[in-house]
Formats: C-alpha cells, sequence, structure tokens
C-alpha cells in the first residue's frame, strides 16, 4: 500500500499481539486507525498506549462473532473518520487438543473466531471498501497449510481462512478491492 497518510484503517483484534503492532506501525505512517477488542479495560489500556505513537485511534468494545458488532465498529470508524480504507481481519483464538479431548465449545469458538468472524467483518465493510476501492487483509497463520496433532479446530480454521481469503480476492478484484493474506508461524 503507498500513501497510507490519512488513510483510515480497522483492525479487528488490535489490543494485543499482530493486531497492535499493525496498528503502531499504520500510526506511524500518519493513518487513522480503529482497533477492536473484546473487553473494555484491555481496549482502553491499547488505546492509551497507542495515543503515545499517534492521537488518531480509536478503540471500540466488538466480538467479532457477532455480525451487529462488525456493523457498529464500521459505522464508528465513519463517524469519526469519515471513511474505510484498509480491513485487517485479525481477530484469533486457538484451543489445542487431540480431537477426542477438544469440546465442542472450544472448536465454536475457533471455527467462529477465526472463520465465521473474517467473514462478518468483510460483510460489515464491503460497501466502504468498495466506494474507496480498499485493502482486506486477512491474518491467517502458517497453520492454514500445515496441520500439526492437537490442532484440529485451529488447523480447519486456517484452512478455511486461506480459501476463504483466495476466493475473496477473485470475487472482490474487478470492484477495485484488493485482498491479501499474511500468513505468519508462531507469534
Amino acid at each position: 500500500m503507498t500513501g497510507l497518510k490519512n488513510k483510515t484503517a480497522l483492525i479487528t483484534g488490535g489490543t494485543k499481539g499482530i493486531g497492535y503492532a499493525v496498528a503502531e506501525a499504520f500510526l506511524r505512517e500518519g493513518m487513522n486507525v480503529v482497533i477492536t477488542g473484546r473487553n473494555k479495560a484491555g481496549t482502553e489500556s491499547a488505546i492509551n498506549n497507542l495515543r503515545s505513537i499517534g492521537e488518531n485511534v480509536q478503540g471500540v468494545i466488538a466480538d467479532v462473532r457477532n455480525l451487529d458488532d462488525q456493523k457498529h465498529c464500521v459505522e464508528q470508524t465513519i463517524q469519526t473518520f469519515g471513511k474505510l480504507d484498509v480491513l485487517i481481519a485479525n481477530a484469533g483464538v486457538g484451543h489445542f487438543a487431540p480431537i477426542d479431548e477438544l469440546s465442542v465449545k472450544d472448536w465454536n469458538e475457533v471455527i467462529d473466531t477465526n472463520l465465521t468472524g473474517v467473514f462478518y467483518s468483510v460483510k460489515a465493510s464491503l460497501d466502504q471498501l468498495k466506494k474507496n476501492q480498499g485493502y482486506i487483509i486477512t491474518i491467517a497463520s502458517l497453520a492454514g497449510t500445515n496441520f500439526f496433532a492437537s490442532g484440529t479446530a485451529y488447523n480447519a480454521s486456517k484452512f478455511g481462512l486461506v480459501g476463504f481469503s483466495q476466493a475473496l480476492m477473485l470475487d472482490l478484484r474487478r470492484q477495485g478491492i484488493k485482498v491479501s493474506t499474511v500468513m505468519p508461524g508462531s507469534v
């Protein structure tokens, strides 16, 4: 992405880890940044720390597993900064156990966060990203192409995310939206 100054990014799961690091980098480039987090204390703490880098940052309490929350995030982004140019679909969770020990609750949380949550984030952002010929960057994992023991839920979610992102790129490229997938190793 060239010319990042004054562009606006929405980063799901931006209170720590990769999402937080992306928020820092974008602020240093002069971007407007909205991060999401599931709890108020963590989100406020991240915003306070990020404001030492740049003032154009806002936090929204949201769960990617809820489509209405994702719509609210986009509305807040537009209300605060007037546009949305970049979606970083970063929020993720991992539960690791052999299949005979993996609970249905943990399976659902991983799939709903890592895969359905990205779908919801994209759906909520599409109109703005089409309008601005923006970017969608999904944060997958090397676990999206490399399976491992005790990784059934996580591997399934990240393999699915890689396929989703590739098909998404084909769906949106003629509409001016660029789609990329980052596949980091262990973080």
